[in-house]
């Protein structure tokens, strides 16, 4: 299969436009909570965990969508050239960030739940929504990438020499 093949790239683009409009979805909502007094509308401060100000958490969460956005377009455009070490990358920094969050909503839901960072679940729960996004694109990268990494022979698996 072709390192550029656009194929699998837009089988992917589905997945990363559902967690983004998910990741939007949050963005929106917690503004509207305050306009809002609806039950199935958390409260405003279920939101956010209260480590960053709004202001500084909403600007964070704009650039995340904006590079989320930009990355499935670019995932639906198709011809995406896979590369093996992007891969790699991602699938570890989102296999370290969504176990973080994991083991956030266990201490959250148990011994911890007396500290706001730990005691609010819905951000987790959206942190593991951008984990999960990260985790799709290493994946990708990491199975559709037609190179592999240089082998003790040489580059590419050729001998050296």
């Amino acid at each position: 299969m072709p390192a550029s093949d656009s194929g699998p790239s837009r089988r992917y683009a589905k997945w990363l436009w559902g967690l983004f409009a998910l990741f939007a979805f949050r963005v929106a909502a917690q503004p509207a909570a305050l306009l809002i007094d609806h039950p199935l509308l958390p409260r405003f401060e279920s939101w956010h965990s209260a480590a960053l100000p709004y202001g500084v958490l909403l600007g964070s969460q704009v650039l995340i969508l904006t590079a989320f956005g930009w990355a499935a377009w670019r995932f639906t455009l198709g011809g995406l050239v896979a590369r093996r070490r992007v891969g790699i990358a991602a699938l570890a920094l989102g296999g370290l960030y969504f176990a973080a969050m994991v083991v956030r909503l266990i201490f959250g839901l148990s011994m911890l739940r007396h500290l706001r960072w730990f005691a609010s679940p819905l951000p987790t729960v959206f942190h593991l929504a951008l984990a999960a996004f990260v985790l799709l694109c290493g994946h990708f990268h990491y199975v559709h990438a037609a190179d592999s990494l240089p082998d003790r022979k040489g580059r590419h698996g050729l001998p050296s020499g």
